[in-house]
């Protein structure tokens, strides 16, 4: 529980975690088993034009152990892992803040799931799946503050913030694919299974 005033600053920031999936035209036949599909996972900022690296030190992606340095360490823009496999697993994610002041980090506990096409439709070769993650803050140093906001943050009026809230909490909910473009053929796209909430982690849908 925290004391909020009217001197009190809330800043929240939103962060989008996604993935594709693709299905090869071939599997790979260098791998046991073969790899069926191709696939990306990201985190950016939900602001198009937020700079996520004057707020985040860097990301790590713990893919399968099957995969060869499977901790996975970025420490620039863009956060973007690129690989193949034959099957969905658990992806945790943590991010780092810049700052020297707790907290530090939050981790996502990710779900990347490679969709199946069992009758070859044309439309299910590639999906998407996207979530949305808000990170508030309360009182941030000024530096910090200013971290947050060139990385897409926005100030939050104190008047719609309950005064039972954590220094800073994690809120999660699913973002609607975008609709496809009239001129080209639509790509299935679908929300994906909630992502295992970690300890920090509030559920919003």
């Amino acid at each position: 529980m925290i004391d909020l005033d009217d001197d009190s600053e809330i800043v929240k920031i939103d962060l989008l975690v996604g993935h594709t999936s693709t299905i090869r035209a071939e599997p790979t036949t260098t791998h046991n088993p073969p790899r069926t599909h191709d696939w990306e996972v990201y985190v950016r900022s939900a602001d198009a034009h937020g700079d996520l690296s004057c707020l985040v030190q860097r990301c790590v992606f713990y893919l399968h152990p099957e995969y060869p340095d499977n901790k996975r360490e970025l420490k620039a823009t863009p956060f973007v892992i690129q690989e193949s496999g034959y099957a969905g697993f658990h992806l945790p994610i943590e991010i780092f803040f810049r700052t020297e002041k707790a907290p530090k980090k939050f981790r996502i506990e990710y779900d990347l799931d490679l969709h199946s096409n069992p009758e070859g439709h044309i439309n299910r070769q590639k999906e998407s799946y996207v979530r949305k993650y808000r990170y508030t803050f309360y009182d941030p140093d000024p530096d910090f503050r200013q971290k947050i906001l060139a990385a897409g943050g926005k100030m939050k009026d104190i008047d719609t913030v309950s005064a039972n809230n954590n220094d800073s909490i994690v809120e999660e909910e699913s973002v609607p694919p975008p609709a496809p473009a009239p001129a080209s053929p639509p790509l299935s796209e679908s929300d994906p299974d909630p992502a295992r909430p970690g300890r920090d982690l509030e559920t919003l849908f």
